[in-house]
C-alpha cells in the first residue's frame, strides 16, 4: 500500500532522490478574536532533516528553523527579536513540519512504524486507514483514497499550550512538481474549537541549492553600550 501511494505521487525512487524543497503560500488563521488574519510564509527543507520557516504577521517576519541539530526561533511579535533556541515542544513541531516528502516516504529509515487498519469511509470518501507510530512515539492515523491512494486526511494526538488536542488536517489540490504530487491545500483543524488554519501553496520548487547557512542559527548581534 506503501508503495502504490508513493507511486501514485511520482514514484518511490524520485522521492528519494528528492534533495531539497521550497514552498510559497499563505496561510489564513480563523476563528480569532480579530477574525480572520492571513500570514505569508516560505518553508524550505533539505536533507538530512534541515527545515526553515518564515512567516509574516503585524508587519513582522518571524523564522523557525533547525539544522539538524540545533533548532531556534526568531519571533519578533513576542518580543523576541534575536536567536533562541527552541524548547523541546517546539523543536518537536518544527521538525515534523520539515519532513521532507512526508512520513510516508522511507519510514523505516525514520524509525517510524505502520499498521494498516482496514477500509472505511470517512466524510464520503472510500479510504484506506494506516495508524503511523512515529520514532518519537506520537501516534497519527493517515487516510488514503482508496482509488487513487493519496493521502486526503490525517488525525493526530498533540500537546498544543500543555493541553492534549486532537490535530485534524485534509489535504487537497495535488499538482504536480517536477515529476511528484503534492497537496496545495490543507486545512487544520484542533479538537471541537472553531478555529482552524487554511493553508494555500502558490508555488513549489524542487532540489534547489540551499546552503547549510540557511538553516544554522545566526550569531545575536551585539549589544549597543
Amino acid at each position: 500500500i506503501i508503495d502504490q501511494n508513493l507511486e501514485a505521487k511520482g514514484g518511490k525512487a524520485a522521492w528519494q532522490e528528492l534533495k531539497s524543497v521550497r514552498l510559497k503560500g499563505a496561510m489564513r488563521v480563523e476563528g480569532g478574536a480579530a477574525g480572520a488574519v492571513e500570514m505569508p510564509f516560505v518553508v524550505e527543507m533539505a536533507k538530512p532533516d534541515k527545515v526553515r520557516i518564515e512567516f509574516t504577521m503585524q508587519g513582522m517576519t518571524a523564522v523557525q528553523a533547525f539544522d539538524g541539530e540545533v533548532g531556534w526561533a526568531i519571533m519578533p511579535f513576542l518580543g523576541k527579536t534575536e536567536p533562541e533556541q527552541m524548547d523541546e515542544t517546539q523543536l518537536k513541531q518544527v521538525k515534523s513540519q520539515g519532513d521532507l516528502g512526508g512520513p510516508l516516504v522511507n519510514y523505516k529509515d525514520k524509525g517510524h512504524t505502520i499498521e494498516l487498519l482496514g477500509n472505511e469511509e470517512v466524510d464520503g470518501t472510500a479510504a484506506i486507514k494506516l495508524k503511523l507510530t512515529r520514532a518519537n512515539g506520537d501516534v497519527d492515523f493517515i487516510y488514503l483514497d482508496e482509488e487513487y491512494f493519496v493521502e486526503f486526511k490525517s488525525e493526530s494526538q498533540r500537546t498544543i499550550q500543555g493541553a492534549e488536542t486532537t490535530v485534524q488536517t485534509v489535504y487537497g489540490d495535488y499538482k504536480e512538481v517536477g515529476g511528484l504530487m503534492f497537496a496545495h491545500s490543507m486545512e487544520v483543524s484542533y479538537g471541537a474549537g472553531p478555529g482552524r488554519q487554511v493553508v494555500t501553496i502558490s508555488s513549489i520548487e524542487t532540489n534547489l541549492d540551499l546552503p547549510d547557512e540557511r538553516f544554522a542559527m545566526p550569531a545575536a548581534a551585539p549589544k549597543a553600550e
